[in-house]
């Protein structure tokens, strides 16, 4: 991206640093690294990732990381969160759309674009220290599947504003039955993090 942004000194919300305190003590308590957190749509699970991710990069600056969504605007938006919040116009590189990394290092992936080639499949399990899946509720499905399968990585943080599937298949199962955090969206609205809306539906 060559568009430049102002940096500011961004803090996380009340709620986000009580995710970011409960994801600590799920791995350094419980030892439980495969934490997934249940978050309503618009209460910034991207920003606790990336201040999660900050976290870990500042103790050890070769954090690898991986993040994985279904949408190309979506991992755009995720890579800027990200540069803002780790301060750096340089983090992440793309893989998605045909663009591919360099150094293969803080990758922004499409699923699709990894299963559309056995490329990934060349980098070795342990590549990654961390594996964010974004909108995991899709997680269940072969094609999150089969890359979760080849890859081991310390973390795994899965983000989701809805755990269960259509198809009620689980995605639990990918976090050891646990969730490290949950907050829905009665409760955001109740805690004032979002604003109350109508729903019209119109049959067509």
């Amino acid at each position: 991206d060559s568009d430049q942004m102002m940096f500011f000194d961004l803090k996380p919300f009340a709620y986000q640093q009580e995710i970011l305190e409960q994801l600590e003590i799920e791995r350094s308590v419980h030892h439980v690294y495969r934490n997934l957190v249940v978050a309503a749509t618009g209460t910034g699970k991207t920003m606790v990732a990336a201040f999660d991710f900050l976290r870990l990069y500042k103790e050890i600056p070769q954090t690898r990381l991986l993040f994985l969504a279904h949408r190309e605007e979506i991992l755009r938006q995720s890579c800027k969160t990200y540069r803002a919040v780790l301060k750096d116009h340089n983090f992440g590189e793309y893989w998605v759309a045909g663009q591919t990394p360099s150094r293969y290092e803080h990758v922004f992936a499409s699923i699709q674009t990894l299963n559309a080639g056995a490329k990934y499949r060349e980098l070795p399990r342990d590549h990654f220290d961390v594996i964010v899946l974004d909108e995991t509720h899709h997680s269940a499905s072969d094609s999150y599947q089969r890359i979760i399968a080849h890859f081991s990585p310390k973390i795994l943080l899965g983000l989701t504003a809805t755990p269960e599937r259509m198809d009620g298949k689980s995605i639990l199962e990918d976090f050891d039955h646990r969730i490290a955090y949950e907050i829905r969206l009665n409760q955001a609205i109740e805690q004032n993090l979002l604003c109350p809306f109508h729903y019209f539906g119109v049959s067509d």
